[in-house]
């Protein structure tokens, strides 16, 4: 049995980064070995270095435990700065589209770091949203929303905003 503290949970997530269990010690009865989403199998630690996946905040208040909301699955292990799956996913998934877009050798490898620097979210992200923008717009306008559903859930907010805006 775990004992419930005030602190973070472990989170239990699919390989697609659908949240499965935002607290899996706090409410092992929501614990699934598949996503109910998409069937994708359940992970609750890093591929890289087998520490847990921080999840939702958990309290116990008046002997009641209280998890709040896990509202995005993290990109990145904390621990180790691994890349989850689901974020190896959508960046496979986005160079994929890139390959499709028939732009030459230079522009494409431009592209491929501009994806990274998005993902990774660093002070370059700005500058990588309007060189993406303009590479992508410039090549297959129409690929802008397909990369949006791509990358989307993994992309900093300034980034978005610049990117899509609404």
């Amino acid at each position: 049995m775990h004992t419930m503290m005030n602190g973070y949970g472990v989170a239990q997530i699919c390989r697609e980064g659908h949240i499965a269990n935002p607290a899996m010690h706090a409410n092992p009865s929501r614990n699934k070995a598949h996503c109910t989403t998409c069937g994708a199998e359940t992970i609750s630690t890093c591929q890289s270095c087998t520490k847990p996946i921080r999840g939702a905040y958990c309290s116990v208040r008046y002997g009641a435990v209280q998890v709040n909301p896990l509202v995005k699955a993290p990109a990145f292990c904390e621990h180790c700065g691994a890349p989850f799956p689901w974020t190896e996913s959508r960046l496979d998934a986005a160079n994929d589209l890139a390959d499709q877009l028939g732009l030459d050798i230079p522009e494409r490898t431009l592209l491929e770091k501009s994806i990274e620097e998005l993902v990774r979210d660093t002070p370059r992200a700005p500058a990588e949203a309007v060189r993406f923008k303009g590479i992508v717009t410039k090549a297959q306008p129409w690929a802008l929303g397909a990369f949006k559903e791509i990358l989307y859930g993994v992309v900093g907010e300034t980034a978005k905003r610049m990117i899509w805006p609404a």
